[in-house]
């Protein structure tokens, strides 16, 4: 027997989950008028979190494997559920250019009706380490998506606002920038009660 062979499949056996789960969610009756979505995002997050801890202190290791590509393909995995449950015609695709050429942006998550885009959605688990130059490189990119697509959204969407004080009292939020937990990290989540701003939000304003 092959000694690492439980743990292959285990890795096999993601790819696959995760497509069974995209099924069960489209049966279910997830409710978009509910916190389902975003309590299923967060929990997502806190498992993947725990996990890297857990691997951080058997291995020894200093720093745990970064989470803002897990974020990102999670939240298009429910943007891609609510979507099709909603028998919408747009497409969510992830790290697409916007446009084939040199210099046009690659958003985290693009919405696309065609050949056209009508959002793009940036994903951050935080922005401590860059507090405060978050909305003027966001603004730039904006900037960038309307000369190609002069009616397309943006929004920014941030796991956590702990450790960077989260976007206080910002007139966009709740419209363009989203936060799931305000000042708590994704580990200590306990219940729909630490949900600040919900992602079905965000969802709702895509269709």
């Amino acid at each position: 027997m092959n000694i690492d062979q439980k743990y292959l499949e285990t890795l096999k056996n993601l790819h696959l989950t995760l497509k069974s789960s995209f099924d069960n969610y489209i049966k279910s009756n997830i409710d978009i008028k509910s916190l389902e979505y975003s309590v299923a995002l967060i929990n997502r997050m806190k498992q993947y979190y725990q996990s890297q801890y857990d691997n951080k202190e058997f291995l020894e290791k200093r720093y745990i494997t970064n989470g803002a590509d897990y974020f990102t393909e999670q939240l298009l995995f429910f943007i891609k559920v609510y979507l099709k449950k909603n028998n919408s015609d747009l497409i969510a695709i992830s790290e697409k250019q916007i446009k084939p050429k040199r210099g046009a942006i690659r958003p985290d998550i693009s919405i696309w009706k065609e050949d056209k885009v009508v959002a793009i959605i940036e994903c951050k688990t935080q922005l401590g380490w860059n507090r405060h130059k978050w909305e003027s490189d966001f603004n730039e990119r904006e900037k960038k998506l309307h000369r190609e697509y002069k009616n397309a959204k943006a929004y920014l969407v941030v796991l956590t606002g702990e450790n960077w004080g989260g976007f206080e009292e910002n007139d966009l939020l709740g419209e363009k920038y989203y936060c799931l937990l305000k000042n708590k990290w994704v580990t200590h989540y306990e219940n729909d009660e630490d949900i600040f701003i919900p992602i079905e939000k965000l969802l709702s304003k895509l269709i």
